[in-house]
């Protein structure tokens, strides 16, 4: 599998008296869509934040590229951001800015490239996520809720980031645009060679992505394994977790 790029070691996080992960242990190789997976206050946002450098650990590191973030100054963190895209669940976009200038918000604020430049830049971007020219003028109260999720994911490919993280990139989404953006994150691994993290509690997602799954349950990581060694998992926790994500009730 190579070097992986990001690696999680003994991970502890407590907020005061309350325990959130429990001593976590990954590595993220180069290239995979690593999936974590677990029901809702499981702790996995919480460790998605935690690779970006937004939390910091009770105890245990982070290393990105062989870096251990937890121990690098603001400035040197944002070194490494550079290098990673983030999609928040809710999309984040800036409502005052155009379509375009949300996706070109960085080109914009670091560069000094003419505001031409950035917006054909931006409009190359949005190709890449199967938006065309038409949107780019638009305000981001006036797309879907899948048009924002796209728009959020060409902005955080748009630094050219070589790690890109999804918090829920399904939530609140009909299952037809749902599907649309398990296949964006694919065909994102094809057209710009990133390596993905994606957060989510929607199975079907999951198992249509993934090259690896990790299952986190009340803060612990109960198991690691391709697709297929999930759904068979003899974990009954994990187990009775893919049933009902998949069929609604435990069959």
């Amino acid at each position: 599998m190579g070097k992986p790029v990001i690696e999680v070691r003994n991970l502890y996080k407590r907020f005061g008296e309350r325990v959130v992960l429990k001593g976590i242990n990954l590595a993220i190789y180069e290239g995979e869509i690593f999936v974590i997976i677990g029901g809702s206050g499981s702790g996995k946002s919480t460790l998605l934040k935690h690779l970006i450098g937004l939390l910091k650990p009770t105890e245990g590191c982070v290393c990105i590229f062989g870096r251990d973030i937890t121990k690098l100054s603001e400035e040197e963190l944002d070194e490494i951001r550079l290098k990673m895209g983030y999609v928040f669940q809710e999309g984040a976009l800036f409502d005052f800015l155009t379509v375009w200038e949300n996706v070109g918000f960085y080109y914009l604020e670091h560069t000094a490239l003419p505001k031409e430049e950035v917006r054909k830049k931006a409009v190359e971007i949005l190709k890449k996520v199967d938006l065309d020219e038409s949107v780019a003028d638009l305000y981001p109260s006036q797309l879907s809720g899948g048009m924002k999720k796209r728009v959020s994911t060409a902005r955080a490919i748009a630094g050219e980031g070589r790690i890109i993280l999804y918090d829920e990139p399904t939530s609140g989404l009909d299952p037809i645009t749902s599907r649309n953006i398990d296949h964006l994150i694919l065909s994102l691994r094809e057209r710009v060679g990133a390596t993905s993290v994606v957060v989510t509690h929607d199975m079907i997602s999951a198992l249509s992505i993934a090259d690896r799954i990790a299952f986190i349950y009340k803060g612990e990581l109960l198991q690691v394994g391709t697709p297929e060694e999930i759904v068979n998992s003899p974990n009954p926790i994990v187990r009775e977790f893919v049933e009902k994500g998949l069929y609604g009730v435990k069959r």
